[in-house]
């Protein structure tokens, strides 16, 4: 008889590596527990939280290299307590080394479940907890400052204060603001549609009457502006000129000068922008901050608030 074949999951793991990278002739492949761990968080993940291990787990397998600690062996909870330590001494803050711990202790868990591991090794080990942060609200002459720098009678100085507008009162994420489809705003009804990359699902926002009044004025404009012809240069010569109607997307609120859709990126450099001018740092997700603490402040319902955020708990 045959001996019976031995199940991987029983075997000694002990001595693989944690990360290797397979060389052959026309391509490479990264084999060990790190790379399947964040092989399975690309499939099931939103790309930020993907993100979030791979720094972690970058962070911590850098550190080990450094020390020539690279086999499964070498994961123990001493070993990590030493990189917590090492977070500590780079100046790294409390939150941060909660953060990074937490990712950490997440593949631990894995391991054990896989089989890399006979059990889990941080079992053990105890995190910091994150501290809560303290979010300022945006002083109110701020937000009448920033919304005075721009003009409602222009396609640029409209589409910029609908932008102020979608931020300030709905508390939609950067990208979720980018990314609004005009089918997806019902302004007789108000209600907004979101999608979120974050957590891969569709929420409803109630929108206010102001910031339903900006959207409308923006899209008379904007419906103007792209009616109009414009007269490009003719190889980088003045004197002649092309009459050409302006195309743009249909589809998305947000459009750019020359009709393509805003990426979130634009939306930050807009408010970097204006942050320049007014002395004052403002960037898109403080006003999600603002949002739903202003809310909270105002009695509103912690479950009613959860679901217009987008918030798992």
């Amino acid at each position: 008889m045959s001996p019976k074949a031995t199940r991987w999951e029983t075997m000694d793991h002990t001595a693989a590596p944690l990360w290797e990278t397979l060389v052959r002739a026309r391509s490479s492949k990264a084999i060990g527990p790190i790379p399947e761990f964040l092989a399975k968080k690309a499939a099931e993940q939103a790309p930020k939280t993907l993100l979030w291990y791979q720094e972690a787990l970058g962070q911590m397998r850098a550190f080990f290299e450094e020390r020539d600690l690279s086999a499964v062996g070498d994961f123990t909870e001493h070993n990590v307590n030493l990189f917590r330590l090492h977070l500590r001494q780079r100046g790294a803050s409390p939150n941060t080394i909660a953060n990074r711990l937490r990712a950490i202790k997440a593949f631990a868990r894995w391991m054990a479940k896989r089989g890399w591991t006979e059990r889990n090794v941080l079992e053990d080990l105890r995190a910091p907890q994150s501290t809560k942060p303290e979010f300022d609200l945006i002083p109110d002459d701020v937000r009448t400052r920033l919304f005075n720098l721009y003009s409602n009678d222009t396609f640029l100085g409209s589409r910029n204060l609908a932008i102020l507008a979608v931020l300030s009162d709905t508390g939609l994420r950067r990208e979720e603001a980018a990314n609004i489809l005009l089918a997806n705003l019902d302004m007789d009804a108000q209600v907004l549609k979101v999608f979120s990359d974050k957590t891969e699902e569709w929420r409803h926002v109630p929108p206010t009457d102001e910031l339903i009044a900006t959207v409308r004025n923006h899209l008379r404009w904007r419906e103007r502006y792209f009616a109009s012809s414009c007269r490009p240069r003719v190889d980088n010569d003045d004197g002649h000129r092309l009459r050409l109607k302006r195309q743009q997307d249909g589809k998305r609120l947000f459009v750019t000068m020359h009709g393509k859709p805003m990426t979130p990126e634009e939306i930050g450099q807009i408010l970097y922008r204006a942050s320049q001018k007014l002395g004052v740092r403002i960037h898109p997700h403080l006003f999600r901050h603002d949002w739903i603490t202003r809310k909270a402040l105002n009695g509103e319902s912690p479950s009613l608030v959860k679901r217009w955020a987008g918030h798992r708990t």
